[in-house]
């Protein structure tokens, strides 16, 4: 288990970062696409909920001793439904962890959730950032994603909380029923003309393989009940939303993600660098990396459950993970590539070169100033190029 091991002695050189990511698991109703860990159970138990966030920070906290703390990223779930007043506790935890005054402290918000005066008081207990998932400007396309805010809705939710906050990250969705190339387009073009900073934007993913649990969604496509665009067309969603965000001046610096010049997001620039997170939280996962191998956790997705552990004192993992050195330089391999930076190409073994060379070849990636990075078709093929490239697992 993930805890109290104390500081790792000092070796002189500069302490690797880390990233905190607290869950928030209540709604007020589950988008039928939605696999995270979330509950629309009432009251919300947002007391007791930050109280125990704080204690399962204090069990995990000393094994990261040796690192330092970065970022705060609160995500749900709806983050924006907690009071403010509990959330105050909660940043006030990750401080005294050493999160520096300034550093990036990002709340996710639903539009029906999000307006000036909870701004306001986001703002006062800490938060700088604010993302806020409007998933689409096309109300049929709204309706078919289940969710309950409207395109005016979420254009005043945005231009509120950036009078307050201004730096306002947006997430989309493409590739849903009712999606089109126009509606992609249109998306992109209406958060040009609005205070947005940063953007996400992720094609709908039914995948049994690829979701944590079974959604309303996903058994419809199985029985035949719902039809969602083809590849090719998801494709051509993408690439008419990313162009339209460019010409905005939003530029894409990782395969989903999108942001004006120096608000590329702060903390999953940690993830994608496979630095080390700490999550604490029902359903949140962590990951603490040393000596070349990596450890993953899951918490307990059901609440009671999480509660029980830690407000019994003990650590509330569901699942724990060792990820042996091959494993976690593949791991580091993928999430690199994702970005436009990509990864060091001085790391990969000759067969790997060879194979990325090959990649280059073919025009989906680029070698440069001794850095592998994909092209915009490559990022098209991003999982399947990675797989390509991983060392075999055996290897030493």
């Amino acid at each position: 288990m993930i805890r109290g091991r104390g500081r790792a002695r000092s070796s002189g050189l500069p302490s690797r970062p880390y990233g905190v990511y607290v869950h928030f698991p209540w709604c007020t109703l589950r988008c039928p696409y939605c696999d995270f860990a979330v509950t629309t159970a009432r009251p919300v138990e947002g007391s007791r909920y930050a109280r125990a966030v704080v204690s399962e920070l204090g069990l995990r906290a000393p094994a990261f001793g040796g690192l330092r703390c970065e970022t705060l990223y609160v995500g749900g779930g709806t983050p924006s439904l907690w009071n403010p007043r509990d959330l105050a506790p909660v940043l006030g935890a990750v401080r005294a962890l050493g999160l520096a005054p300034g550093a990036e402290v990002t709340i996710e918000a639903n539009p029906e959730s999000a307006d000036g005066e909870r701004a306001r008081a986001w703002r006062d207990a800490g938060v700088n950032r604010v993302s806020i998932g409007v998933q689409s400007f096309d109300a049929a396309v709204l309706a078919k994603l289940g969710r309950r805010h409207g395109p005016a809705a979420a254009e005043r939710a945005i231009r509120d909380v950036a009078a307050v906050v201004p730096n306002v990250s947006v997430d989309l969705i493409y590739g849903a029923r009712r999606s089109s190339v126009a509606t992609a387009r249109a998306d992109a073009e209406r958060l040009a003309t609005l205070p947005v900073m940063h953007v996400s934007a992720y094609a709908l993913t039914l995948d049994a393989e690829l979701l944590a649990e079974d959604v309303p969604l996903a058994r419809l496509v199985r029985a035949g009940r719902l039809t969602l665009p083809a590849e090719d067309e998801v494709l051509a969603q993408a690439d008419a939303l990313g162009d339209a965000l460019e010409r905005a001046g939003l530029r894409r610096y990782e395969v989903s993600n999108f942001a004006r010049p120096g608000f590329e997001s702060r903390h999953n620039l940690l993830y994608w660098n496979a630095e080390s997170y700490l999550g604490v939280g029902a359903g949140a996962v962590g990951c603490l990396r040393a000596d070349g191998s990596a450890i993953r956790w899951s918490n307990h997705r059901g609440l009671a459950d999480w509660f029980d552990a830690v407000e019994a004192g003990r650590v509330p993992s569901a699942d724990e993970e060792r990820l042996s050195a091959p494993q976690a330089r593949n791991e580091r391999l993928m999430l690199g590539l994702r970005t436009v930076r990509g990864i060091e190409a001085g790391l990969l073994s000759p067969a790997q070169l060879a194979e990325a060379r090959a990649a280059v070849e073919a025009g989906l990636a680029v070698l440069r100033d001794g850095r592998l990075s994909l092209t915009p078709r490559g990022m098209d093929v991003h999982s399947a190029l990675s797989e390509r490239l991983f060392e075999p697992l055996g290897a030493a």
